[in-house]
């Protein structure tokens, strides 16, 4: 009993760091039927971490997008804030996911390609795309 008592909290942090993408993977899910990981999580030079060269198609654009949309919020904790509405910073967070999820949408039939999906980052060529 202890030991859960001592989890609880812990756990509740570790919940709490990855809140706000947890809610951009259901919103992804909800928008387009598909997972974010592993169909987005990875996707082309620009889904997950990091980002470089020319994306591959629209719908890693859409990924480097949300990543410059997400880079006008350097004061907003973009991973840990999440979906409640109380400040600006989390309403903003949330229309960059918004915007994101409706673009994989608007995409998933013209661009969305499986040979994109664990795309390695050293493919990943030319200069990086100005925000």
């Amino acid at each position: 009993l202890k030991v859960l008592i001592l989890l609880v909290p812990l756990l509740a942090g570790i919940l709490e760091v990855k809140a706000n993408l947890l809610q951009f993977g259901i919103m992804i899910r909800a928008t387009t039927g598909k997972s974010a990981f592993p169909h987005y999580s990875t996707y082309g030079c620009y889904c997950g971490i990091g980002g470089k060269g020319d994306p591959v198609d629209a719908t890693d654009s859409c990924c480097k997008t949300h990543d410059c949309c997400y880079e006008k919020l350097r004061e907003c904790n973009t991973k840990t804030d999440r979906y409640r509405f109380r400040t600006q910073c989390e309403k903003r967070i949330c229309e960059c996911d918004k915007a994101a999820a409706i673009c994989f949408r608007d995409n998933l039939k013209s661009t969305y390609h499986l040979k994109y999906a664990y795309y390695p980052n050293w493919l990943c060529k030319g200069a990086s795309p100005d925000c």
